[in-house]
């Protein structure tokens, strides 16, 4: 084996291991920009959604927020208080989840910010999305003339968002620690690779 071929195979080895490093130490997280279609009218979408209600904004919680990696998909959970109900909302608090960025069709909602509500159920939630009719209160008179009264909640409950805020204390992986153990498992690698091809070259 000629010197120019041992160069060859060693360049093409610690390319490969820094091209792998690479993407451990900066994963690749492909966003795409949310694309909706033109919303149903009002009465259209009330007849489509699971829920459509009227409420302030009184608690908001990521469950996520304190992961070292997150997804613009990553559910967001608000808690309202629930002043009139169109369809599926009788209580007088309610849970609805949103992604986290509209880079996924998530709503931007703001705490204490009053809104009309456009939901639909997914595996017993109430899922909120950038591509429905959902506004806050204040830009809303055209659906709420054309939606008529709303009813006021007849069943009082107070909901805690315990369970979601005990996920947001459950350690997350330390990617760190992670990315260092691969990292000198593949420095160990190629310093074996090294090793084996100085001595073929020595043969």
């Amino acid at each position: 084996m000629n010197k120019k071929t041992v160069k060859n195979k060693i360049r093409i080895v610690i390319l490969l291991s820094m091209l792998f490093i690479s993407v451990l130490i900066y994963p690749i997280d492909k966003s795409y920009a949310c694309s909706c279609a033109q919303p149903d009218p009002p009465k259209e979408a009330l007849k489509s959604s699971s829920a459509v209600f009227s409420g302030k904004v009184i608690e908001i919680v990521d469950r996520n927020k304190n992961n070292e990696i997150q997804s613009s998909a990553d559910p967001i959970a608000i808690l309202f208080s629930v002043d009139k109900s169109w369809k599926g909302v009788d209580q007088t608090q309610v849970i609805v989840y949103t992604e986290r960025s509209s880079a996924s069709c998530g709503y931007g909602f703001s705490l204490k910010e009053e809104y009309l509500i456009y939901a639909y159920e997914d595996n017993g939630e109430l899922r909120v999305n950038a591509c429905s009719r959902t506004a806050p209160l204040s830009g809303a008179k055209e659906d709420i003339q054309a939606l008529g009264k709303g009813q006021t909640p007849t069943e009082q409950v107070t909901l805690v968002l315990e369970n979601i805020k005990g996920q947001e204390k459950t350690p997350s992986v330390n990617v760190t620690n992670n990315k260092q153990i691969y990292l000198a498992l593949i420095m160990l690698v190629l310093l074996i690779a090294v090793v084996i091809i100085r001595r073929r070259r020595k043969k």
